[in-house]
């Protein structure tokens, strides 16, 4: 057992630790979980540290001065991470905090035991004989599910719990005199009833720490604070895309300028050659930006922004105000007005100005209605129907006390890959329709009269 027997410890004790920590979110408390992961990484930093010392001691160049001093750094280091291994003692469970702390070890212990077991005559007979080999699994899941079940029965006497009793209490404010305790109970759940989605990375973390001051902040702020992280990873894609251009673009330059080609050639045949050059920076990242606004929340632990009213109806406004400033520059105060008027160029026409006037300006107001409303109900379904399908998975198998159900939200998640897109490019396409209406038109031109009919008639 070398170097690379213990790295690969390392790793695999990283993801179980990080596995065991979201069972345990998800099964007992979120501080729970906390003290579990602090505990593996507290074990895995002293193994590395332990690692570092034994190599600085007993390597061939154990006498030189870049050796002892690894080795001193080594001794600080642990000395540091007992005084912190104090300090989280204090503050978390010091059960969960075992346990955290005994997975690595728990990880060397089975590969070392799959490296005797592996070459031997017991497992070849496993391996050939395909009956055993699923009795065998049967034992190891029946044995891993009683294993769990005090974790399960933990979340009854977690403090995370009570702090989170405390914190609806307070919210709920005070029973009124004489109600009886049970009244005010249900009180507190009725402020908390409603459609949930699934807890994300900052809900997590405002259940653990419902009373510090910067876990409120991010719960209060955080779909801007989600809506900004999206906009990051789309900056920071572009900026990695473009920081080395090659004239034969590959990977990821390739794939990004693709997109960019074929947004581009989308716009262009709406717009025509004309105007495209002039509005596709904006409706290219518009799209863009909503579009992976709708595909985070696919992500575990993250959230979609559009799924919330506030950012589409934001996203809606900005188009609307655009539309307008577009359509003031291009046609003039007076074109403007004319164009509000509906383009009267005869009797009839000024005749019809006072009715066509108001139907303009209440078409021109409806139109960020329709664009928020409409991205908001097709993504905040989504989540909807996804956490419908999680429940009735879990509900299916809720006989048998499985820590896990059904996998009903899987196709749906597929479906949801498709939607997102769908709603990203309706509201990208509807967007440059809004505008291309706003651009000079000659009286000549029948091409207004195809797009006002292709708005009208269009089934988006």
């Amino acid at each position: 057992m070398g170097l690379e027997f213990l790295a690969r410890v390392r790793r695999t004790a990283l993801w179980v630790g990080l596995v065991a920590a979201l069972v345990t979110a998800t099964y007992a408390a979120p501080l729970l979980a906390l003290g579990v992961a602090l505990g593996a990484a507290w074990s895995l930093a002293n193994l590395a540290l332990l690692e570092r010392l034994i190599v600085a001691i007993t390597g061939a160049e154990r006498s030189s001065l870049p050796s002892v001093r690894r080795a001193v750094q080594a001794v600080a280091g642990m000395l540091a991470l007992f005084a912190a291994g104090g300090l989280l003692l204090r503050l978390l469970s010091p059960a969960a905090l075992m346990a955290g702390f005994f997975i690595p070890y728990a990880v060397l212990v089975l590969k070392a035991a799959a490296l005797l077991l592996l070459p031997s005559a017991l497992w070849k007979r496993l391996t050939q004989d395909a009956r055993l080999a699923s009795l065998v699994v049967a034992l190891l899941f029946g044995a891993a599910w009683f294993a769990v079940a005090p974790l399960r029965n933990a979340s009854i006497a977690a403090p995370g719990h009570a702090a989170a009793a405390e914190s609806a209490q307070a919210t709920a404010g005070p029973a009124a005199p004489g109600a009886p305790a049970g009244e005010a109970h249900e009180a507190g759940h009725e402020k908390s009833e409603g459609p949930q989605k699934f807890p994300n990375l900052i809900t997590v973390l405002h259940r653990a720490f419902p009373n510090a001051g910067w876990s409120r902040f991010l719960e209060h702020y955080e779909v801007i604070l989600f809506a900004l992280l999206v906009a990051f990873l789309i900056g920071l894609v572009a900026r990695l895309a473009t920081r080395n251009p090659q004239l034969v673009p590959s990977g990821l330059q390739n794939a990004v300028e693709t997109l960019v080609e074929q947004l581009n050639d989308f716009i262009t045949g709406i717009l025509g050659e004309r105007h495209a050059p002039r509005f596709v920076p904006f409706l290219g990242t518009l799209f863009l930006y909503i579009w992976a606004m709708n595909l985070f929340g696919l992500i575990p632990f993250m959230d979609s922004p559009t799924s919330n009213l506030n950012v589409t109806v934001a996203l809606a406004l900005t188009v609307f105000v655009y539309a307008q400033y577009v359509g003031l520059r291009g046609l003039g105060l007076v074109g403007y007005l004319d164009h509000l008027m509906g383009s009267p160029r005869n009797l009839t026409g000024w005749l019809l100005v006072p009715l066509m006037l108001p139907i303009h300006v209440l078409g021109e107001l409806a139109k960020p209605i329709s664009l928020s409303c409409r991205l908001f109900g097709n993504i905040f379904g989504e989540d909807m129907l996804l956490v419908a399908f999680v429940s009735l998975g879990i509900t299916t198998l809720s006989f048998a006390h499985l820590p896990f159900g059904l996998p009903l939200q899987v196709p749906f998640l597929v479906l949801a890959l498709l939607t997102s897109t769908l709603q990203a490019l309706v509201f990208t396409v509807l967007s440059t329709i809004y505008i291309l209406l706003m651009l000079p038109h000659h009286d000549h031109e029948p091409g207004h009269e195809a797009e006002e009919e292709l708005l009208e008639h269009s089934p988006i």
